[in-house]
């Protein structure tokens, strides 16, 4: 697919955002910040800004949730417009991957009172479970839910829709597509099984390399594409984990300092 001018040009897009992702040096300054409003303003001085920049002050640790799932689903619809038509919604459903835990809650009859103040998920936060269902199954998330091929994990589930919107494909794509699936469900593997005493910062930056390989070995192509978000949603995941903790523990901090 190297000579489509479609795949040329996500390529020159993506290529340019890679090498704007941040380094670890990077990532030890913004570890070095100590409030949540300061560690988004440094974000904002750097290639996160794309995401940083929805969460401002005073905002508790559900709204920056909110802000940075709304961020993540905006980068995810301007990846899809700079693709050949007919591998937008293949794309597009990565923008649901953020709000797999709360629909896997809410399949589980569980409401999270979060949920109503997000505009993505209040339809589906009903108290009755049939009106609740009902609105999944008319929604474009109606593939999430369990059917009669029993597949077990909402997250294979997801996988599943995901490979049936792929439109027709080299089989060199297919199986770069394939490596690239692997590999994320092998790192879900690992931090599911991880000891208490195991760092899930390890398990990530091993992913980052393997994704990182597959990014340069294939470009201009599907599995690039998907390369890409995959290195996104990890830096955005760490953007996320950065802030959110502060602001969870700034109250301890203020009173410790008093």
């Amino acid at each position: 697919m190297s000579g489509d001018p479609h795949w040329n040009y996500a390529q020159a897009r993506m290529q340019a955002r890679h090498g704007d992702r941040l380094q670890e040096a990077d990532w030890h300054a913004l570890a070095a910040v100590q409030t949540a409003d300061s560690y988004v303003e440094r974000a904002r001085a750097t290639s996160l800004r794309r995401f940083s920049e929805p969460v401002t002050a005073g905002m508790n640790s559900h709204a920056i949730e909110r802000a940075l799932r709304g961020a993540w689903r905006a980068y995810v619809e301007e990846v899809a417009s700079w693709l050949p038509t007919a591998w937008r919604p293949a794309v597009m459903w990565t923008a649901v991957l953020p709000d797999l835990p709360v629909i896997d809650a809410l399949l589980k009859g569980e409401t999270p009172a979060w949920t109503r103040q997000d505009p993505q998920l209040a339809m589906f936060a009903e108290t009755d479970a049939t009106q609740r269902l009902a609105n999944l199954q008319r929604s474009t998330l109606a593939p999430l839910l369990p059917d009669a091929d029993g597949t077990p994990t909402l997250g294979l589930r997801w996988a599943r829709h995901w490979r049936a919107l792929w439109p027709k494909q080299s089989a060199a794509d297919a199986r770069a597509l394939n490596a690239l699936a692997r590999a994320v469900e092998a790192h879900i593997e690992r931090l599911a099984n991880a000891g208490s005493h195991e760092s899930s910062a390890t398990h990530r930056r091993a992913l980052e390399r393997s994704v990182t390989r597959l990014f340069r070995r294939h470009p201009a192509s599907p599995a690039a594409v998907f390369s890409h978000l995959v290195l996104v949603a990890l830096d955005l995941e760490r953007l996320r984990g950065g802030i959110v903790r502060r602001r969870l523990f700034e109250p301890t901090q203020r009173r410790q300092a008093a």
